[in-house]
């Protein structure tokens, strides 16, 4: 005999089912336990159901839907942008030249606006000695006269330069002497500066330098600035008048020379700078004619 006989196994019962052989080292009762299978993971089921959907199905009834709705969207967007770049197209050809031309019209009012503003300060910064003068004999006969001062400005880059801001006067005669004796100190002024200047050679003989030009400046700011701004000509003005309705014979004297100069100096600075300087002029020529 080639080697030791087999074991004899005994009939398994018709119930039992078939067992694996164990391993040595798995105990008896772990080998003896009958192993089930395990149901199918999450994904596997969600995998199978995705794959039983109908997508070919569902594709080939959406593609006709789709391609119309495609189409219509196409001819409106073509319809939208062809009359939108009519419009556009009218619209710059309509709106360019009115919108140029208020461009312009804006621009042209404006200049003229600003032109005159522009002359104005170029006169008072000329003539900037004359403007402190006048603001401060303005002043000094403000207070003397008892009157409150707000506020004062000797000097400012604006059309008026330079101002006083003071309690309205209660009689005719004291707005007249705060509006009108720096007027009457400037034009003397000026005249005394201009009238050597523009005296004859033959007269005086005296020889053109610089203080020539010295006294032909300052005769020149003390004259265009000698009439009183607005500001100042306008409330007499308006006190004169209302004066002549009560009988006041000041406001009668005076009503028709503070309107004129009320009227001069309405459009800003430049009027009355004119005025005064032909006026100082004339007089200081004719002194020694």
């Amino acid at each position: 005999m080639s080697g030791a006989p087999e074991p004899i196994q005994e009939d398994l019962p018709f119930e039992a089912t078939a067992t694996t052989p164990a391993s040595a080292d798995t105990p008896a009762w772990v080998a003896a336990r009958p192993k089930a299978e395990l149901p199918p993971s999450l994904y596997d089921q969600l995998l199978k159901r995705l794959r039983a959907i109908p997508w070919a199905q569902w594709r080939a009834a959406a593609t006709p839907v789709l391609k119309s709705s495609a189409g219509q969207l196409g001819t409106a967007a073509r319809l939208a942008v062809n009359r939108g770049g009519s419009v556009a197209r009218v619209a710059v050809k309509r709106g360019a030249p009115y919108t140029l031309r208020l461009a312009k019209a804006t621009a042209r009012i404006s200049l003229i606006r600003a032109f005159p503003l522009l002359i104005a300060r170029t006169i008072h910064l000329f003539g900037f000695p004359a403007v402190v003068l006048r603001t401060a004999i303005q002043f000094t006969v403000a207070h003397r006269a008892g009157l409150a001062i707000d506020e004062v400005t000797y000097f400012v880059v604006d059309d008026p330069a330079g101002y006083t801001v003071y309690e309205a006067p209660p009689r005719l005669g004291t707005a007249i002497a705060i509006a009108y004796i720096p007027t009457l100190v400037l034009f003397i002024l000026a005249i005394l500066c201009l009238a050597p200047a523009l005296a004859p050679r033959t007269v005086l003989d005296l020889p053109i330098s610089w203080v020539t030009g010295v006294q032909i400046w300052l005769g020149l700011a003390f004259a265009a600035h000698a009439l009183p701004s607005y500001e100042e000509a306008g409330p007499v003005a308006e006190q004169a008048r209302v004066g002549v309705v009560k009988a006041d014979p000041v406001s009668v004297f005076w009503l028709i020379p503070a309107q004129i100069v009320a009227v001069l100096t309405r459009f800003g600075g430049i009027v009355p700078a004119v005025v005064g300087v032909l006026a100082c002029w004339w007089l200081a020529s004719a002194i020694f004619h």
